[in-house]
């Protein structure tokens, strides 16, 4: 705590500022919903990157043409950069992130359940634009650009309708997949805690209205033609289509994303996932030693539960001997753990009571000392009223 000493401010790793235990609740609370924003923006910010790099070079090389303009990436870029990170990165911590356990120093930011999330949504905008550009003249009513980009490649130069068509729909996917991104860990409830944060939907709606004047009057600076209302409920079905693709995806095993992922940490990062490796090997060797020892454990727990608290048996001290006395102990050979475990609740009782006693002590010599006082005073007091008597 602040109060400590300086002693013990220049030996901890952590100084209470305000003496409260529950502070250290909140600031791990804080720390796992920060670490959960950054993977929220992670999340969201590769699907769209992906979806927009993959349509923009398969587009290039299919009709030597892009569906997606410069002015139109920057739009999409400024939502998914700026707009986005204050979005997600604006959440409030909330209990449920005490009932998760840590995240390991060593654990990738990624995990297997966030490359299925990116990788299925991704997968689905992918989809849709290229329905949208290879078919959408059918059910969409405009002119097919593509076609007349085959036989006279300066056509992609005019506002084209189905080029607006892809842009307004890959923003639209883009903004409820926002949404989605929202939950990292599986949940099926998206819309949860959404409405608590007022930058959230503030930001949603600013960004659909936003888009709605780039598509109606956007015209050449944006490169956009007009949409009429089938056009735009399309559009707008396709958006909430990323909803209801997302809870699909929950239904797809997690176990193939699983060694995807374990080989594409091994290739990208591969001093981290040696690391892990390692780590993981040492917890595995940890659990094989106490399965071992689980029956001499048991055996000596009952030995110690025979003798007395305050004085161990001397078949248990002659075998363990080179533990020492619990004042100077120095382990060289390390005992079996019920017996290290006694002797460390052992050296801890020891340790408390001492403490309480000097602390009863210095109590008792503060009253002395405060009393020796008062009786000094009282005296001189005294002898002033005698003096002044006389």
């Amino acid at each position: 705590g602040i109060q400590g000493t300086d002693v013990a401010k220049q030996a901890s790793d952590i100084i209470l500022t305000d003496d409260n235990f529950s502070s250290i609740v909140k600031a791990i609370m804080w720390g796992r919903n920060v670490y959960d924003c950054i993977a929220k923006f992670l999340q969201f910010q590769l699907t769209a990157n992906i979806s927009a790099a993959a349509v923009s070079v398969i587009s290039a090389a299919a009709i030597s043409s892009v569906p997606l303009r410069a002015v139109q990436m920057l739009w999409v870029n400024l939502i998914m950069d700026t707009l986005a990170s204050l979005a997600l990165a604006t959440e409030s911590p909330t209990e449920e992130l005490l009932t998760r356990k840590p995240y390991g120093r060593t654990k990738s930011i990624i995990s297997p359940l966030m490359l299925r999330n990116i990788l299925g949504q991704s997968c689905y905008q992918l989809v849709i634009m290229f329905i949208i550009l290879y078919a959408g003249q059918h059910f969409l009513g405009f002119e097919s650009t593509v076609e007349k980009l085959q036989n006279n490649p300066d056509a992609g130069k005019e506002l084209s309708a189905q080029f607006t068509m892809v842009f307004n729909a890959f923003v639209l996917m883009t903004l409820f997949n926002e949404i989605n991104s929202r939950k990292l860990h599986g949940e099926r409830n998206v819309f949860k805690g959404m409405f608590t944060n007022p930058f959230f939907y503030g930001i949603l709606l600013f960004s659909f209205g936003a888009q709605i004047i780039i598509v109606t009057f956007g015209d050449k600076v944006f490169s956009c033609a007009r949409l009429d209302i089938k056009q735009w409920a399309w559009s707008l079905l396709f958006g909430v289509g990323s909803l209801i693709w997302q809870q699909i995806i929950l239904f797809i095993p997690l176990k193939p994303f699983s060694k995807c992922f374990s080989v594409l940490y091994r290739i990208c990062c591969p001093c981290c996932y040696k690391k892990q490796k390692k780590t993981h090997g040492e917890e595995d060797e940890t659990e094989y030693e106490k399965s071992d020892s689980k029956t001499e454990t048991k055996q000596l727990t009952k030995k110690i539960d025979k003798h007395d608290r305050n004085d161990i048996g001397g078949e248990i001290i002659s075998k363990y001997s080179t533990i020492g006395h619990l004042t100077n102990a120095t382990v060289i050979t390390e005992p079996p753990p019920a017996f290290a475990k006694f002797m460390l609740r052992k050296s801890v009782y020891q340790l408390n009571s001492e403490f309480r006693a000097i602390t009863e002590f210095r109590s008792r010599l503060e009253q002395v000392q405060k009393q020796r006082h008062e009786d000094v005073i009282e005296h001189k007091r005294h002898s002033q009223d005698n003096i002044l008597d006389e």
